[in-house]
């Protein structure tokens, strides 16, 4: 059975009636991401295509982001086994395998840290979603072809909701953990502290991916 899912656009966000996550200072959360970025160190370019970024501000600038997850599991569903491939199906009574390939990420990091300031957030969990007039958990639920339109809905959060700092929002294959998107202009340049990093390609790290993607029966090996 064939199902789609369909988000309405942003503009008919129910403005006035979202809800806030207050984040406390000294959380300590984790976050897998280029080498090229420092552990603390925003995104503020065009590059990439993820749920939540690049997105722009009503001027047209990219407004700088960053990921990161409650615990190193959920950093790990959110970047790297968030979208696996499925080779092309053979007519089979076994249902082909989902792989994320190890190589894709050689140039990655796992990064530790924690707030430095309270933070305030706006809930996209299903239920905040439900109150700004989105169902079924559409934000979060929809597949890669669903970005352009999600990524307006962060546009248009950020731009009618001047005290939010983020999004907070339930991890999709990792729940009920919580992950978060951050405004990097609305946020101190010191908002996060380094912790600890080390290499996604790490022997130990690379073992430890391995184990959270058997539990979701996702090989994450190349072939």
């Amino acid at each position: 059975m064939r199902f789609s899912i369909k988000i309405p656009q942003p503009a008919t966000m129910k403005v006035g009636k979202e809800d806030y996550h207050l984040l406390k200072a000294g959380t300590p959360l984790h976050r897998i991401h280029p080498k090229a970025f420092g552990s603390t160190q925003f995104n503020d370019s065009d590059k990439g295509s993820a749920r939540f970024s690049p997105i722009r501000g009503a001027g047209g600038a990219i407004i700088p982001t960053i990921y990161v997850g409650q615990s190193f599991e959920c950093a790990t569903c959110e970047i790297i086994l968030r979208c696996p491939d499925t080779p092309p199906r053979v007519r089979t009574s076994v249902a082909p395998p989902d792989i994320v390939y190890p190589a894709d990420y050689r140039r990655h990091a796992h990064s530790e840290v924690r707030t430095t300031q309270d933070l305030n957030l706006v809930s996209v969990t299903a239920t905040g979603q439900r109150k700004i007039g989105i169902s079924g958990n559409g934000l979060l639920a929809g597949p890669r072809s669903t970005y352009p339109v999600t990524r307006g809905w962060a546009e248009r959060i950020h731009e009618t909701c001047p005290s939010a700092q983020g999004l907070y929002y339930t991890s999709y294959q990792y729940g009920p953990e919580f992950a978060l998107l951050l405004f990097g202009d609305r946020v101190p340049g010191n908002i996060l502290e380094a912790v600890s990093t080390r290499s996604i390609a790490d022997p130990v790290c690379h073992a430890e991916i391995q184990k959270i993607a058997d539990a979701l029966s996702i090989d994450y090996e190349d072939v």
